[in-house]
């Protein structure tokens, strides 16, 4: 019984996981991109919009309604430097809300503006939010396609695809991918994928 409460207790905090997770890379990325302008220098700011821009961001911090300033920046400086910051504060602003439509039309933006440099993240982010919108088919097509492109996030896709796969009734397809978890992943922490397997041999 012991085992058991432990091993949810740590499926609670896998739960957890992502809003952590985001919130974590979506600092990563603003910081790489902040060191990337000032890295740069002034040939980096050669263009007059990127430069333009990056003094706009900077006063963001000034504004009395940081939101809307970030806004402003977003739309009017896209595919500059910082268009692609202010767009990820914004999602994480929105992640953090919980409002998954502005989250969802902000993720579809950064797909058409940005598509190579958040590639991984776009696509996760979307997952996630047809996940929480109940559309779990759409969902796992994409933790799925996420885990071919960007195998460096299959630390957290296996388990996702293994959970929607559960809801969905796809027992096959969710005790393979918690054994791939098991195999692969780097995280030592198996015991939760093994107890699931358990449970679902059991199905």
């Amino acid at each position: 019984m012991y085992l058991s409460d432990k091993l949810l207790s740590f499926h609670e905090k896998l739960v957890q996981f992502f809003e952590q997770h985001l919130r974590t890379i979506l600092g990563f990325l603003a910081i790489f991109v902040t060191i990337g302008l000032l890295w740069g220098g002034f040939a980096y700011y050669k263009s007059k919009k990127e430069k333009e821009a990056s003094l706009k961001l900077m006063e963001v911090a000034k504004s009395s309604n940081m939101i809307q300033a970030l806004k402003k920046v977003k739309e009017k400086y896209k595919e500059t430097q910082a268009g692609l910051q202010a767009s990820l504060l914004l999602l994480d602003y929105y992640f953090q809300q919980k409002d998954y439509q502005e989250m969802q039309k902000l993720i579809n933006e950064l797909k058409k503006f940005y598509p190579k440099k958040v590639k991984g993240l776009i696509l996760y982010g979307e997952a996630k939010t047809l996940e929480n919108q109940g559309k779990l088919a759409k969902a796992l097509k994409i933790y799925k396609k996420v885990s071919e492109e960007q195998p460096e996030l299959n630390f957290l896709t296996y388990l996702d695809i293994a959970r929607l796969a559960e809801r969905l009734g796809k027992i096959n397809l969710a005790k393979k991918y918690y054994e791939k978890y098991i195999k692969e992943a780097p995280l030592k922490k198996s015991g939760f994928a093994e107890y699931k397997i358990f449970q679902l041999n059991k199905k």
